[in-house]
């Protein structure tokens, strides 16, 4: 019998622009797209896009303080004094969402969002001239590490800055707007010489 994989909204688009995939986790990640080199070219140089959406996501909202206790080296998102997502490795949400839950008792409710929000890591020296042209949010208002909603692209959007090696901001919308996110992104990023790139280019540059 074969293992289900679960794939992003933006397969087909990934599919249409010649990636290849590779299995983690039970999901399908876009592995690159034919040349290694000129993906972590774009990183260094210019922008990559890569859609991290398999990323594992636990929504979390009430009082958090107990509940993120157990979050450990998890990436999280506080949007607001009471709602915060964490972001785990492709499957790691299926370890921390019961730690939550049991570090919440009643004081927060605990849910698996990873299906609930597709991704975008938007990597690179060029990040503030395509934010830019997709948002009139400033991005200089976000510290290193620090996240918030803004619209990206006219859509609500969560954003978590994470400056490595070159910046790295993620950006988070419901699902239902993933495909127009990604091809607003692109068409963005090709403008200052950027390009879709895989997970291997974007771990390269530091990103886990």
């Amino acid at each position: 019998m074969s293992v289900p994989i679960r794939r992003s909204p933006l397969a087909r688009m990934h599919e249409g622009l010649g990636a290849s995939f590779e299995a983690e986790a039970g999901w399908e990640v876009v592995a690159g797209y034919g040349d290694d080199t000129a993906e972590r070219q774009a990183v260094r140089e210019a922008l990559a896009v890569v859609d991290v959406t398999p990323r594992g996501k636990v929504d979390v909202r009430g009082a958090l303080a107990g509940a993120l206790s157990v979050v450990g080296d998890a990436i999280t998102a506080r949007v607001s004094d009471q709602w915060a997502l964490v972001f785990t490795e492709p499957g790691g949400e299926e370890v921390l969402l019961p730690k939550i839950e049991s570090a919440a008792a009643s004081s927060a409710m605990v849910t698996d969002a990873t299906h609930l929000f597709a991704g975008l890591a938007l990597a690179g020296p060029a990040l503030p001239e395509v934010l830019s042209l997709l948002t009139s949010w400033d991005p200089a208002s976000l510290s290193p590490g620090a996240s918030t909603g803004a619209p990206i692209g006219d859509v609500r959007a969560v954003v978590v800055r994470r400056d490595l090696e070159l910046p790295v901001l993620e950006v988070y919308v419901a699902t239902e707007f993933a495909r127009y996110l990604g091809e607003t992104v692109l068409d963005a990023a090709g403008r200052v010489g950027g390009a879709p790139a895989g997970w291997r280019a974007l771990k390269a540059g530091g990103w886990s």
